[in-house]
C-alpha cells in the first residue's frame, strides 16, 4: 500500500523540471512516469491502483492549500483546472510559459446585487497552469497588465462608485498584495527592469496620455523627459522588443498614421509617418495597430477608408537603409472584417497573421479565421492548429510564449510558436 501512495503522489505532486515545460507536456511526462513504474511494479499493485482510483481521486479534489499572505484557506485546483468553475474568464495573460494570471467572473466577488462587472477574482499559476489558486480577493479593476513574473499593474477604481479617482497600483507578489504607485518627478529614460506604460499624467480619466517609466520594486511612476512626437490616447500601449520602445500615434502636422521608435530606454524618439497609406476615413487617422515578434520584427497595420495597409519595420544590419515597407497583397483582404484596431501578432518563424471576423455558422456568434504572410511572402489563408475560431487576440510574452483563451469553452490556450496550441487550463 505504501507503494502505491508513492506512485500517486509521485505523478499528482511532482514540481515542474526546470525547463519551458508547460500544462501539455506535464501531461504526457506524467503518463511515462505512471507507465515505467507500472512496468516494474507486480500486477497486485496495478490491481489496487484501479480499486482506489477513485477513492484517491477524491482525496485529491478535497486538498487544500493556505496563502501565507491573506491567512484565508483556499481549495487548491486540479491539473489544468481554474477555481470557481464554471464562471467566466474576463481576462487572460502571462508573463512567461510558466507564470499565468487570469481573472474571473465569480458572484462570490458580490455582497450586493446589483453586482459590477468590473469586480474580478484574479487567479495565477507558477507553474505553467498545473496548479492555480486564488490571489487575494476579489478585486474592483477597470484594466490588467503582467509586467513580469509576479509583477502585475492593474487600474483600480474607488470603493464608492464616483467618489474619488481610479488608481494605478502594483504587486510584486502576483497579485496577492497591491499598493499604489507613487508619483515622482520626471525622469531620462526607463530604468533596468523597469516598464514604459501610458498613463495620464493624473489619476483621473483623459483622453491622452503620457509615456511614463514604471519601476515595480519601489512603487514610482515617472514621466519620461522626452516623449514621443504625437499625442497618445489612454488605450495606446508601449510595445517592446529587442531593446526598444515603440509607440503608434497620428502626426499632428499632416493628420496621417505614424510610429515612433526609441533605442536608448526613452531618452530620444524617432518617428516614421506613413504618407502612402491608405486616405483616412472621415474621422480621420487612427493610430497603427503595432506587432512586435522576435528581434527587430515589427508589423504595422492601418485601417484605411475600406482599404487595408501592412507595413514591416526592416534593418539592414548596420548598412542603411533602415525603414519601414509594405507588405504585398493586404489591400486585397476583406478589410471591412479586420479593420478597427487588427489585432495580429508575429509568429516565432516571423510570420504575420492578420484576423478576420466571420460569423460562426449555426452558432450566433463570430469567430476568427486567419491570414498569414511571411515576411517573404504575401498574405494566404492558415490554420492554427488545436485553436478553436472562438477566442480572444493572441497575445505573445516577452520571451516568446503565446496565450489566449476561448470565450466559448473557457478553456486557456498556450503555443510555443504560435502555430501548434494545446490547453493550458479550463474554468470547468
Amino acid at each position: 500500500m505504501t507503494e502505491l501512495r508513492e506512485l500517486l503522489e509521485e505523478t499528482a505532486n511532482s514540481a515542474p523540471p526546470p525547463s519551458r515545460l508547460v500544462a501539455d507536456e506535464l501531461y504526457a511526462a506524467g503518463r511515462r512516469r505512471r507507465r515505467r513504474r507500472a512496468v516494474a511494479n507486480c500486477a497486485a499493485v496495478v490491481a489496487l491502483v484501479m480499486t482506489a482510483g477513485t477513492g484517491v481521486a477524491s482525496m485529491m479534489r478535497q486538498e487544500r492549500s493556505v496563502s501565507g499572505e491573506t491567512g484565508v484557506d483556499q481549495e487548491q485546483s486540479l491539473l489544468g483546472v481554474l477555481p470557481h468553475r464554471g464562471e467566466l474568464i474576463q481576462w487572460a495573460s502571462a508573463a512567461d510559459a510558466h507564470h499565468l494570471y487570469v481573472t474571473m467572473s465569480t458572484h462570490l466577488s458580490c455582497s450586493k446585487e446589483p453586482c459590477a462587472k468590473t469586480i474580478v477574482q484574479m487567479v495565477g499559476s507558477d507553474d505553467g497552469g498545473r496548479t492555480w489558486s486564488d490571489r487575494g480577493g476579489p478585486i474592483n479593476a477597470v484594466s490588467f497588465r503582467v509586467l513580469g513574473p509576479g509583477r502585475l499593474l492593474a487600474a483600480i477604481l474607488p470603493d464608492t462608485p464616483g467618489v474619488g479617482a481610479r488608481t494605478l497600483q502594483v504587486s510584486t507578489d502576483g497579485g496577492r498584495i497591491w499598493r499604489k504607485l507613487v508619483r515622482a518627478s520626471a525622469v531620462a529614460g526607463v530604468p533596468a527592469g523597469g516598464t514604459a506604460v501610458c498613463w495620464p499624467e493624473s489619476d483621473k480619466v483623459a483622453e491622452t496620455c503620457t509615456v511614463h517609466a514604471l519601476d515595480a520594486a519601489p512603487h514610482r511612476l515617472a514621466p519620461l523627459t522626452s516623449q514621443p512626437p504625437f499625442a497618445l490616447d489612454e488605450d495606446s500601449s508601449i510595445a517592446q522588443t529587442a531593446g526598444r520602445l515603440w509607440a503608434s500615434g497620428v502626426d499632428p502636422a499632416t493628420g496621417r498614421p505614424a510610429v515612433a521608435v526609441s533605442r536608448d530606454a526613452g531618452r530620444s524618439w524617432a518617428s516614421e509617418v506613413f504618407a502612402d497609406a491608405p486616405a483616412c476615413q472621415r474621422g480621420g487617422c487612427p493610430a497603427p495597430h503595432l506587432a512586435v515578434g522576435d528581434g527587430p520584427a515589427v508589423y504595422a497595420v492601418i485601417d484605411g477608408a475600406g482599404r487595408l495597409a501592412v507595413y514591416r519595420y526592416v534593418e539592414s544590419g548596420g548598412q542603411g537603409g533602415d525603414g519601414w515597407q509594405p507588405v504585398s497583397g493586404a489591400d486585397e483582404l476583406p478589410a471591412d472584417r479586420l479593420a478597427g484596431g487588427t489585432p495580429s501578432f508575429v509568429t516565432s518563424d516571423g510570420t504575420h497573421v492578420l484576423s478576420e471576423v466571420v460569423a460562426q455558422p449555426g452558432q450566433g456568434i463570430d469567430g476568427y479565421r486567419w491570414w498569414a504572410a511571411r515576411p517573404d511572402g504575401v498574405y494566404q489563408p492558415v490554420e492554427l492548429d488545436g485553436l478553436p475560431p472562438t477566442v480572444k487576440p493572441i497575445r505573445r510574452t516577452p520571451d516568446g510564449w503565446f496565450y489566449t483563451h476561448s470565450y466559448t469553452d473557457g478553456m486557456l490556450y498556450g503555443s510555443a510558436d504560435g502555430w501548434r496550441w494545446l490547453p493550458v487550463a479550463r474554468s470547468s
